[in-house]
């Protein structure tokens, strides 16, 4: 057996070097993974030698994780599968005889938690809100406007914030995949985006409805005001390519104009572009292909939203008291 680095440092960062260029893990990914495998080095050492890392140094690291630090299980769960990640490659690499996790049997149980979704209500105040932005980009390009500012910097953001929002909400996207799409991922004949998913996984989403397509329209027109330096679609007054933390902002400021009483988030979209899907009686498995789940679990928790949904309304409506029940 070859033996090639023995120390807990140089392997992780091989282990790092590995998952970036062998199996294209998104950027998200690897610092979660980075953070995951430095709180294990910071725990046991980062010279200790591989050879004496086994069952009961994980077993302590995992009281740790839950005792002393405290983590939700989620957290937890996480970090634990990040490290059976790493000791499985070292296996493979020859660099250990076994992994400390064979035969290990550690279990950590999540509470089942139901995606935080929008009302229609409240999606009905957010697509009222954005109607006025459409009006104004027709009315500004039919006046062939173009070479004048009609648009100032806080109506383009907003006007972002509500092409951000229709577009979650129609495909499901995620807000780190909204950010990367460029104007020639869009095929507004066909009615679709080219969407580079989780492992670089390319799948296609759709645009069912006219309006987000001339939403799309105008948009690219006017953001030429701005002096783009960047492909892709979304961008902030300064022609920059618009950021995750940048549409988490807007739809903050969004959800106050809107006068909603909490704050909706990128995922919150999601979650309710899938729930709704479900509702209106698509398959769960186109709904699973639309949002790029590997597998269909992942889709199976909507349906419970769906079914909760279900069970509120008829909860509510209670037809039995009509007849004196």
């Amino acid at each position: 057996m070859r033996q090639k680095n023995t120390s807990l440092k140089l392997s992780t960062d091989l282990f790092i070097d590995h998952c970036r260029i062998s199996k294209s893990l998104s950027d998200n990914t690897l610092k979660a993974y980075c953070i995951d495998l430095d709180n294990f080095k910071i725990f046991c050492g980062e010279r200790i030698n591989l050879k004496k890392i086994d069952k009961e140094l994980i077993r302590k690291f995992l009281t740790y994780l839950i005792k002393a630090r405290e983590l939700k299980p989620s957290s937890v769960k996480r970090k634990i599968a990040c490290l059976k990640a790493f000791f499985v490659w070292l296996e493979n690499e020859d660099q250990i005889e076994i992994s400390p996790f064979h035969k290990l049997g550690i279990k950590i149980s999540i509470p089942a938690r139901l995606p935080n979704t929008l009302s229609t209500e409240e999606l009905q105040k957010l697509f009222k809100l954005g109607k006025r932005f459409n009006q104004q980009a027709q009315k500004s390009l039919n006046a062939n406007s173009r070479q004048s500012k009609f648009w100032n910097l806080k109506d383009f953001n907003s006007y972002t914030t509500h092409l951000a929002l229709e577009i979650m909400f129609t495909t499901g996207i995620r807000v780190g995949e909204l950010v990367t799409i460029k104007i020639k991922d869009i095929d507004l004949i066909e009615g679709s985006i080219k969407v580079i998913g989780k492992g670089n996984k390319q799948r296609k989403v759709f645009l069912v409805d006219e309006e987000i397509k001339n939403l799309i329209r105008h948009y690219v027109e006017i953001r030429q005001q701005f002096s783009p330096i960047t492909e892709v679609l979304l961008i902030n007054s300064r022609g920059l390519a618009a950021t995750t933390q940048i549409v988490r902002l807007y739809l903050r400021e969004a959800s106050k104009k809107a006068s909603l009483e909490r704050c909706i988030t990128p995922h919150m979209l999601r979650h309710s572009a899938a729930t709704h899907l479900l509702e209106a009686g698509v398959d769960i498995r186109f709904v699973q292909k639309l949002l790029g789940h590997n597998s269909i679990t992942t889709t199976q928790i909507y349906t419970q939203v769906s079914d909760r949904s279900l069970q509120n309304t008829i909860t509510q409506a209670n037809t039995r008291k009509l007849f004196g029940g």
